[in-house]
């Protein structure tokens, strides 16, 4: 009696899932299914962070994927210590030598990697499968360092819910759950989590910033606004769909998208002839994009020494025109508004030309509100702007004073020589083009205005603010983005690099400062439209027949809509979730009753409800391991009584492989042993909830199992 009952004991202890891991600890055999789905969500994981890892350590990495699943076979062995060693000491020691450092986020990356690639050819047990799953998350969550649009969460999210069903799928064993099966288990696990999570997000304090995080560099994905402006330094960027930013108009109505002019800098001082080689060079590097040789007769402009700044009270009146900007990050210190801006703005400040600048770089997404007014009524312009605002090139060409002084005989009057000087771009058939082609040297201005007569915007807000300072009338350049395109569905105006543009402000008495946009007098189509929808109907009029297909325009405009839509709901993303600060929970709160509770008070309550929440899920999963525990003790009974017939159950047998054994066995009781074993292999891996009834009270029935001679081994 007591040897059964010790056989029984040892019987229940096989009725456990087995066969995770069928090797001694120097093999290197996985089930196969559970090691692929670790290799596959390891690749997955590494993927985004392609850019930022070196090109043979990404190498490296898939060669070391693919020869763990090649050793993943019986009796073949992982590599030993020295080799091991050799390849940690290789892999970062590369990583130092290319990069020279082992500091900063393209060699940190490179060396996580590496260091991952080391763990994955050298995992032998459940613990290091454990440590891969971990490596996994980490690697996931470093994808959002690097971009955090809806997309991207989406994309974790698939990665993170394939690692989590490996993790099933390999505690399960080979047979226990096909991969889909283990997926909807992962899939519930993380539901459940849900709840907790969204009671953290909304209440948890917000200490600083909003639910967005990255390195101080990562998000960076626009060109710096520059203080230096020269022929080429914006054509260059015309055709780039980049975002600048995004802005919606919370409480006013919103202008007209052709007079939009957003304001970023101001431009005050014309180079100088023995700087023009180094401001060349300066604004290849810093400005909008590259630019061509720099001239120093009046095309080239930069921002010159601090002045004093206008005075703001009362300084701007009419329509308040209140702006929510979501600016991209783009490492320099310019904030863009509505001409013109008029209200303060938290953690920035003005600077002369009525600029905005924060404070900090902007390396992480930033939003904040900006109100603007249409009237300037500044009338006193201070002194050392004047004199900055009238500073002469170093080299005037004599057709080019010749041409002012024309201007001036017909009518001194400032007024009158802002409108010749508008006349003379009208109608002297100059040519707005992306490629104008290169202007050199001093002579540079007279080439554009007489000769050539082609250039982008930067080349006619230059060659008229050098105009009018001959003349006479101060004058200075404004650089931004003019326009945009309004998101019908969520009601904001999307400004893309394509939308950078120049223009000039002349200073007027009585008046105060002016803006004059010469592009506006040679192609008034473009203000009044987009440059691409504006270069399109210019090829179309140029060469007919590269005009599209009603059917290929209309799949064009659909593509466009469906791109709309999409850029609308990761912007809503964006505003509601990345962007859920501390003031947006401070709303949030107000909007569900709760803006009189203090924080602590709040968290309290948080803390209570997630302790009923985790108590009630404890209990339920509780009821479901009970029930799973009497069918454990059912199976075992099973496997006991075939035990005792002569048929114990081997240590690596699942439940269908042994009820196939033990129905040729014993081919009377095989309608018994099937049912029992569907019955079981149900309750313990299906996905329903759990009721043992039918399996136990079949287990209660077994009959007594008799050997045929056939079934006899």
């Amino acid at each position: 009696m007591p040897a059964r009952a010790g056989r029984v004991r040892r019987t229940r202890n096989r009725a456990l899932p087995v066969n995770l891991f069928r090797r001694s600890h120097r093999l290197s055999e996985f089930a196969t299914a559970p090691l692929l789905g670790m290799v596959l969500a390891l690749i997955l994981t590494v993927i985004p962070l392609a850019e930022k890892v070196a090109n043979w350590v990404l190498a490296g990495f898939l060669a070391v994927c693919a020869t763990r699943m090649i050793l993943n076979r019986p009796g073949a062995r992982l590599p030993g210590l020295p080799i091991k060693l050799l390849l940690f000491a290789g892999g970062v020691g590369g990583v130092i030598f290319t990069y020279g450092t082992a500091l900063g986020v393209e060699p940190g990356f490179s060396i996580l990697v590496v260091l991952v690639s080391l763990k994955l050819i050298e995992s032998n047990g459940p613990r290091d499968f454990h440590v891969l799953a971990l490596l996994g998350f980490f690697l996931a969550l470093c994808d959002l360092f690097s971009s955090q649009d809806l997309l991207r969460w989406l994309y974790v999210a698939a990665v993170l819910l394939l690692l989590l069903a490996t993790l099933v799928r390999f505690h399960r064993g080979e047979e226990g759950a096909s991969y889909p099966r283990a997926t909807a288990q992962a899939a519930t696990l993380l539901f459940q989590a849900l709840p907790v999570a969204a009671l953290l997000f909304l209440f948890f304090p917000r200490v600083y910033g909003g639910f967005r995080f990255q390195f101080s560099q990562s998000l960076m994905n626009i060109g710096a606004m520059s203080d230096h402006l020269s022929p080429g330094s914006i054509s260059s960027i015309a055709l780039s769909d980049q975002i600048v930013f995004r802005a919606d108009f919370p409480s006013s109505t919103m202008p007209s998208i052709s007079t939009m002019y957003w304001r970023g800098g101001v431009l005050w001082h014309i180079e100088e002839p023995p700087n023009a080689l180094a401001a060349g060079k300066k604004a290849s590097s810093t400005g909008f994009g590259e630019s061509q040789t720099a001239t120093g007769d009046g095309l080239n402009w930069v921002q010159g020494p601090e002045l004093s700044r206008e005075r703001r009270s009362r300084q701007f009146s009419g329509p308040a025109v209140v702006q929510r900007i979501s600016l991209q990050p783009h490492g320099a210190h310019w904030l863009f508004a509505l001409d013109h801006p008029a209200s303060p703005v938290h953690g920035a400040y003005y600077i002369q030309g009525n600029v905005l600048k924060n404070i900090r770089a902007v390396t992480s997404r930033l939003r904040y509100e900006v109100i603007s007014r249409p009237e300037d009524h500044e009338t006193t312009l201070p002194v050392d702007q004047r004199t900055e605002a009238l500073r002469l090139p170093s080299h005037i060409a004599p057709r080019v004073q010749a041409l002012v002084d024309g201007w001036k005989a017909e009518n001194a009057d400032p007024q009158a020589i802002v409108n010749a000087a508008g006349h003379y771009f009208r109608h002297e058939h100059f040519i707005y083009t992306i490629s104008p082609g290169e202007y050199r040297g001093n002579h540079a201005l007279e080439e554009f205005l007489f000769e050539r007569r082609q250039g982008f915007c930067e080349h006619y807000a230059a060659a008229f603010a050098t105009l009018m300072r001959i003349a006479g009338i101060p004058s200075r350049i404004v650089i931004g983005y003019h326009g945009g395109e309004f998101n019908t569905l969520g009601k904001y105006v999307i400004v893309r690099q394509a939308d950078a543009h120049a223009w000039c402000e002349v200073w007027l008495k009585r008046v105060g400062w002016v803006r004059v946009d010469p592009t506006d007098m040679i192609a008034p189509d473009r203000i009044s439209s987009s440059l691409a929808s504006y270069l399109e109907s210019k090829a179309e009029q140029n060469d007919p027949s590269t005009q599209r297909s009603l059917t290929a325009t209309g799949w064009r405009e659909i593509q466009h809509e469906l791109q709309l839509a999409w850029d609308s709901v990761n912007y809503q993303w964006d505003l509601r979730v990345l962007n859920f600060d501390e003031e947006a929970q401070h709303n949030f709160l107000f909007a569900v009753g709760l803006g009189a509770f203090t924080m602590t008070e709040i968290l309290v309550w948080v803390v209570v409800i997630l302790a009923f929440f985790l108590a009630a899920l404890g209990f339920w999963l509780r009821r479901s391991r009970q029930a799973l525990d009497k069918v454990s003790r059912g199976y075992a009974r099973f496997c006991g009584a075939l035990a005792r017939a002569g048929l114990a159950r081997e240590a690596w047998e699942g439940p269908q492989s042994f009820a196939a054994r033990a129905a040729e066995r014993f081919p009377a009781q095989a309608a018994v042993i099937e049912q029992i074993a569907a019955l079981y292999i149900e309750l313990r891996y299906g996905t329903g909830a759990p009721n043992p009834q039918p399996f136990l009270a079949a287990v209660r029935r077994l009959p007594r199992f008799t050997a045929t001679k056939h079934g006899m081994n």
